[in-house]
C-alpha cells in the first residue's frame, strides 16, 4: 500500500507555521480497536524519537508482518513479513504517532510507509512501539464483518 506519499502532500497542513513540533496521529482506516491515544502520546514523548507505532498480539502471525522489538524499551529492531517460523506474535496495529520530522523522509510519490520508511527508522533507532492491551480487529475485507453484530 502506498500510504506515505499523501503525508508529503499534506506536509503544510501538518506543520504549524510557528515551528511547533507537536506530534500527529496517523491511523489505518481498516482497523477497529480500543484507541489508546493518551497512552500513545505519553509513550511517544517519553522516548523522544521520531515515531511510535502500536502493536497488537495475534493468534496467527503468519498472516501478517510481525514487529520484533526490545520488550523493555519498545525500540523496534526489525520487521518480518508473513513469517513461516514464529519470530513474534506482535503485529503492526495500524496506529501511529509521529514527530513532524518524519515528513522529511517522505517524498510526494507513491511510497509504502511500512516497507520504505519504517525499516530505515528502525535501523536508526527512531521507531518505537507500545502494545495495545484492548480489542483490535482488521476489517479490510468484507468477510471480516461477518461476526460483527450490528
Amino acid at each position: 500500500m502506498d500510504t506515505a506519499g499523501p503525508l508529503a502532500l499534506a506536509k503544510d497542513k501538518l506543520l504549524a507555521d510557528d515551528g511547533d513540533k507537536t506530534p500527529f496521529f496517523l491511523l489505518n482506516s481498516d482497523v477497529i480497536c480500543d484507541y489508546p491515544f493518551e497512552q500513545m502520546l505519553k509513550f511517544h514523548k517519553s522516548h523522544g524519537k521520531e515515531g511510535t507505532l502500536v502493536v497488537t498480539k495475534v493468534e496467527e502471525p503468519s498472516k501478517y508482518g510481525v514487529v520484533c522489538y526490545e520488550r523493555e524499551t519498545g525500540k523496534i529492531e526489525r520487521f518480518v513479513e508473513k513469517p513461516q517460523v514464529s519470530v513474534s506474535n506482535r503485529i503492526n496495529a495500524g496506529l501511529y504517532i509521529f514527530s513532524p520530522s518524519i515528513l522529511d523522509r517522505i517524498q510526494p510519490r507513491p511510497t509504502s510507509i511500512e516497507k520504505e520508511i519504517f525499516p530505515p527508522m528502525a535501523r536508526e533507532g527512531q521507531l518505537y512501539t507500545t502494545e495495545l492491551e484492548g480489542f483490535w480487529m482488521d476489517v479490510g475485507q468484507p468477510k471480516d464483518y461477518r461476526w460483527l453484530d450490528f
